[in-house]
This record gives C-alpha cells, structure tokens and sequence, in this order.
C-alpha cells in the first residue's frame, strides 16, 4: 500500500519532513502542500516536485484525505490543527514538537486522536540517531550498571532544544514514569519564541518512580561542542559502574579503569543534518510498519511525548508554586504565560522580542527573497538577510 501524504506548513522544518518521506518513496506519496503563503506553496511544489498546494486546511480535505498528514507550523498552531485534522479521516499525524503549548492542550490532542483512531507522533527523531540507539543499547545491556543520574544542558529554551534532551534521555533510559519535578526560571526580558513566551534561562531536577533523578539546565552554560558532529544535544547518564557521555553520533565511556573510551556507533561516513535525512527516515518507516500492522507502538508516540512535555510544563509550574510539582500533573494551562500575566516578572527589558521572529513571512519582501534564494543561501540565514516591506 502507498500512503498519501500532505504536509501543513512550507516553512523550514517542512524539509526535514520531505527529507524522511523522499527516503521512503516505495511506500510515500506527497500529494499535497498547504500554506497560507502562495510563494511558499509554489515554492515547496518546485523543489519537491509536488502537484498540489492549498491555502487552507479545508481547501486540503475537499479535494482529498490523505492517510498522513505532517503538522510543521509554529507551536501555538499545533493543539488546534492535530485536533481538526484528527477528525477528518487520516490515518496518522505527524506533528512538530514542542508537541503543545501547555499539558492540557496536549491531553486534547491525544484525546481527540484516539477517538478518530489516529496515530499520533511527534518530531522527536532524535530518537533514531545512532549515538542515542546505541546508548540506549548499552544501558539496556547494564553495562554501566543501575543508572542512578542523568545530566542534560541545553539552549535557546526549553520548548526548543531541551525538548529533546529530556525526550531522548527518557528513551535512553527505558521512558519511565515521572514521580515529581522541581524547578527555577529566569525572564527578566521580554523573550518570546515563534510568537510563544519563552524563558530567559531555567533548571529543572525531576525524580521517576524507578528512582532515577534528571537534572537539566537551559541557557546557563555556552558548553563547546567537542564532537565533529557539532551536536547542541549532549546527555551524560551515570550508572553503578560506568558513566556515559552521549551526543547524536559519538558515545565516550568511563568506567573500566582505563580512562574515558569512545564506543562504536553506527557513525555515518557523511556528516547528517540529525533533524532530517536518516532520522526522519526512520521515524517514517516506523510509523509504515505501524499503520501496517507489524508494530504495536512507536517511540515517537505521542503518549510518550505528553510525559516530556508534561515534565516542562512542571519545571514553569514549579517555579509559579514555589514547590515541588508531583505526578500526575494537574495544570493544564502554559504556567509560563499565567506568571506573566500574574505579573511575577521584574522585566528589566520590557518590549517584547522573538528569538524565531525572522522566520516570519509576513511583511518579507518576496523579490529580495527569490533573488537571495538563487545565490544558494540557505532558508535560516535567507529569512536573517532579506529586506522587510
């Protein structure tokens, strides 16, 4: 069977979507893009070689019902759109993370899916890199023991990169429940992301009902990036007799008394992009192995995606109550947002800010853009450079 593909969204992230589908063209058909941008649909067709393009969500569905849709616009878009699209007759969504803004949100999503029998899953394709599948790998062989710690450092913000961090050390570790969660904030400006509020700086420590503790700190260490694979996603996990260090493509351990050694990966020849090409790849033919009916669950679950999201949520939620927050979680709204507009905030830079805001297409001058797209410039730095109206 070929499942018919629609991706919402012709931004940047919709590339590491077509990277995963065109590494599985046997099985893949992109039938259709939709975006509220015409340059941006006619520009999507062109490059992959797509037929159709919509402004709409509804243009999409009363021409066709694909059996996959990929939800790759802004984060606040993300709960509304899995909800509708859910109830229209696909098969599977594969939405961008941060999977919702606030637990509630994406209880609905869940909710909404399981009701259609949908299949629901989140961008964390991490998952698939092959430094992570072979820590994975060791932990499960318990070759460094009882794991007892694990470290993670991110940066530009929770909802963005440690989004990942905590997802992939909790597929590392065997995904376990969450027993409590205690965390720190600092906004002392106006910061936003993709139109989200965001933090300034954070940490979390969080507990699993297995006993293993996570602590997590965002934007408070500028760490180099030793790894030739400039990975921004480094995850250190302690055990009884061993510790790892764990980037996308690189695994050092310590614990046989000789010093730190790096064990083999699946390390490709070729550097790779860890958002697209291979690991999307593989997310995807999860995901057909799945609607074929060869697997019973996929990593990238959104179920498993609630229990990160949930954890971030906590850290805000924390900060807010000046408490521990214990499992399961029972605000549903973005604490975040409610400490902004309970006025716990001492802003020393009051206008507000987008770290994403360049990604907006809004008020772009479209000429300068073709003309700088023709140089080769690639589409981050493209939407840095190119003349607002």
């Amino acid at each position: 069977m070929i499942y018919k593909v629609a991706v919402v969204g012709a931004g940047s992230i919709s590339k590491a979507h077509m990277n995963g589908y065109n590494l599985n063209k046997d099985r893949i058909q992109v039938v259709g893009v939709v975006d509220p941008y015409k340059i941006a649909q006619d520009e999507f067709k062109e490059e992959y070689s797509v037929k159709n393009s919509y402004s709409s969500i509804d243009d999409l569905f009363k021409d066709c019902i694909p059996d996959i849709v990929s939800i790759c616009t802004w984060h606040s878009l993300h709960h509304v759109q899995t909800i509708d699209i859910a109830k229209r007759g696909v098969k599977a969504i594969i939405c961008e993370k941060p999977m919702a803004i606030g637990s509630g949100a994406a209880q609905e999503m869940l909710d909404a899916c399981k009701k259609n029998d949908v299949e629901l899953i989140i961008s964390h394709q991490r998952r698939f890199t092959p430094g992570w599948e072979k820590a994975k790998e060791i932990v499960d062989s318990e070759l460094i023991g009882k794991i007892q710690f694990v470290e993670l450092k991110a940066l530009e913000g929770l909802l963005n990169w440690a989004t990942h961090n905590i997802d992939g050390s909790r597929y590392i570790i065997g995904d376990p429940e969450t027993k409590w969660v205690l965390g720190a904030v600092e906004r002392t400006t106006n910061k936003y992301e993709r139109n989200t509020i965001i933090e300034d700086a954070c940490m979390g420590l969080f507990e699993y009902t297995n006993g293993i503790q996570t602590f997590v700190q965002s934007d408070l260490n500028q760490y180099d990036y030793t790894s030739k694979w400039k990975t921004n996603h480094p995850i250190v996990i302690r055990g009884e007799k061993g510790v790892l260090d764990i980037t996308e493509y690189e695994i050092k351990m310590l614990g046989d008394g000789k010093g730190w050694k790096t064990i083999p990966a699946d390390i490709p020849k070729e550097e790779i992009d860890p958002i697209g090409g291979e690991t999307n790849g593989k997310l995807v033919k999860e995901l057909i192995e799945l609607l074929d009916g060869k697997i019973s669950n996929h990593r990238c679950s959104g179920d498993n995606a609630k229990k990160t999201l949930d954890i971030m949520m906590s850290i805000y939620q924390s900060a807010r109550t000046n408490e521990r927050v214990n499992f399961p979680v029972t605000e549903k709204e973005y604490p975040l947002e409610l400490m902004a507009n309970e006025e716990k905030f001492n802003l020393k830079v009051k206008e507000k800010y987008d770290i994403r805001g360049f990604l907006d297409r809004s008020n772009v001058d479209e000429d300068d853009y073709l003309k700088l797209k023709k140089q080769g410039i690639p589409h981050h730095l493209l939407m840095q450079k190119v003349k607002r109206k």
